[in-house]
């Protein structure tokens, strides 16, 4: 989250030295995220953990928030998930859970999750996706190693991918609250109406072609696969070294692989993307159909949880505007664009299956 929660901070670090055994001098809040509420836990204890004096660890704290219960009721599989991926060599840079000193990946502090990562040093890339050739190599890469490794994960995988639109009430019921909405209400209340209740009858037809989309996403029938879900740019870390890691695997599940690609498929680079993936994944048979779900559902859901953090959750004018600047730059902005980029992913599918069959023989891939 951008805006700190109200807590008290030595009651944190009091409650992190009784469950990990470790001697917090100081946390560091950071802005970041939609979910959580991030620190940098600055340890001092010397012959415990961490294992130097100095050393730091990333803590997350989880409130009540609609999509921080999401993400909490997920916590059981993200993190043994993210824990066997990097002690089995599968895939190892990413944050993983530090345990408690009863070998648990979690605790709580005054009711609220709270979870201990290792720490990376590195910036984000939310500021502008990555557009360097190294950076996509690796990332691709890095994605289709991701991909290849679920069978070898050794845990059940509860969550997969249904094509399901489970947002949709939550945003019908907040376009009804937006219409209640009257002079005396909160002026983001009434900045998110203004913004959003005209375009009401476009949400809606996106919400329509978003199910129309549906069927032809289910019976594509694609192989599914572990998936991160997420990788965009404030998931993703560089260091100074220019090593990538990937973050935030809360979302993680089996799906297509076009849940993971489909960041990347309107974009110029795709090809060039693809052809790295396709070195370490080996060839692949995508589907426009299931790109075309992602885009708009993705587009339609992060709209909903704006919506609903700025009329149900939010206390603060920073987090408020964040939010519906969010509305305005990753939500209306791409509406335009997303009938084109279906048709042009399409056409550019069509052609790469052609060339495929030529050069990797009469395979169907994934």
């Amino acid at each position: 989250m951008r805006v700190e929660l109200a807590i008290d901070r030595e009651a944190l670090i009091e409650r992190v030295r009784q469950e990990y055994a470790l001697d917090i001098e100081r946390l560091t809040f950071l802005p970041k995220g939609e979910v959580s509420y991030c620190y940098i836990a600055h340890c001092t204890n010397e012959g415990g953990r961490p294992r130097a004096p100095g050393e730091r660890c990333f803590l997350k704290l989880l409130d009540d928030s609609r999509l921080a219960r999401w993400s909490a009721n997920r916590l059981d599989f993200y993190l043994p998930l993210t824990w066997n991926l990097y002690v089995k060599g599968l895939f190892q840079n990413i944050p993983y859970p530090i345990k408690t000193r009863t070998g648990e990946f979690k605790t709580s502090f005054e009711g609220k999750p709270l979870i201990l990562f290792s720490f990376i040093e590195g910036k984000t890339l939310e500021d502008g996706f990555p557009r360097s050739d190294k950076i996509l190599a690796t990332l691709a890469r890095s994605l289709a190693i991701i991909h290849k490794s679920t069978s070898d994960i050794g845990l059940e995988i509860p969550y997969v991918e249904g094509f399901d639109i489970g947002f949709e009430s939550d945003l019908l019921n907040g376009l009804q609250a937006l219409e209640r909405i009257d002079r005396p209400d909160n002026r983001w209340k009434r900045a998110l109406r203004d913004l959003v209740l005209p375009r009401q009858q476009e949400i809606l037809g996106y919400l329509g072609r978003l199910r129309e989309l549906q069927d032809p996403a289910r019976a594509a029938g694609k192989e599914m696969v572990l998936c991160h879900t997420d990788p965009t740019g404030g998931n993703l870390m560089i260091t100074d070294e220019g090593e990538l890691y990937i973050l935030d695997w809360e979302g993680a599940m089996l799906a297509p692989l076009e849940h993971d690609l489909f960041f990347f498929a309107g974009e110029e680079h795709f090809d060039r993307f693809l052809a790295n993936y396709e070195e370490e994944f080996g060839p692949v048979n995508l589907d426009s159909n299931v790109f075309g779900f992602y885009f708009y559902r993705r587009n339609l859901e992060d709209l909903t949880d704006w919506v609903v953090r700025i009329l149900y959750e939010n206390r603060d004018d920073e987090q408020n505007r964040n939010d519906l600047e969010g509305i305005v730059e990753d939500c209306i902005s791409g509406w335009p664009y997303l009938e084109t980029t279906i048709r042009e992913i399409d056409t550019k599918l069509a052609k790469r299956h052609v060339e495929c069959k030529a050069e990797w023989g009469d395979t169907d891939g994934q």
